[in-house]
């Protein structure tokens, strides 16, 4: 394919709502093998037109963090480290996007991106926004806390609703409940 195709074929893929696209749906659209799909991928990514984001997985021209994880890892959401800077919870950002997901732990790194994912029980899979693809940030600190192990230090507290801390905590284990209480909220 000449540069010409595949920027007709990454605007009609964006035109069409895809933001975020397997190597191996355009392997199956444009008919090439692993390496010259490889290199054409290169020089798109030089041109900017693309960016691989994870292990399998191209963002056509820009996207946002929480497309590449509705597309790339879709029982996922954003949380922990991440999700807790987002909402000012913590003030120390983080260079790895947390995520966790009903799937294997495991963590994919590419040139824009490095996700480090965490498994979580069907029980515990709740409290995010489904359009983000974020946790909220009660959520947030308590898969922290239930996942890590710890609290992290220097928290915004006053920018949670403690009220839902507390009734979403009740649905973690004991030694999480613990730890929330150990935060002297009231």
């Amino acid at each position: 394919m000449r540069l010409s195709e595949w920027v007709k074929l990454v605007e009609e893929l964006k035109e069409k709502g895809y933001k975020v696209i397997h190597v191996s749906a355009l392997r199956s659209m444009t008919g090439l093998g692993d390496a010259s799909l490889n290199v054409a991928l290169w020089r798109l990514q030089r041109l900017g037109l693309v960016h691989r984001v994870a292990r399998g997985w191209v963002c056509l021209g820009k996207c946002e963090v929480w497309e590449v994880v509705r597309t790339a890892f879709p029982s996922g959401y954003i949380s922990m480290e991440w999700a807790l800077h987002y909402h000012e919870i913590i003030d120390q950002p983080s260079h790895v996007v947390t995520v966790v997901w009903l799937g294997k732990p495991r963590k994919v790194k590419s040139h824009v991106y490095t996700f480090e994912l965490h498994k979580i029980s069907k029980k515990l899979y709740f409290g995010f926004d489904t359009g983000k693809m974020i946790a909220e940030p009660e959520k947030a600190l308590l898969d922290t806390i239930y996942l890590r192990g710890y609290v992290p230090p220097e928290l915004n507290l006053d920018l949670l609703d403690l009220e839902k801390l507390v009734r979403y905590a009740e649905r973690f284990p004991r030694k999480t409940k613990i730890s929330i209480k150990s935060l002297s909220l009231y």
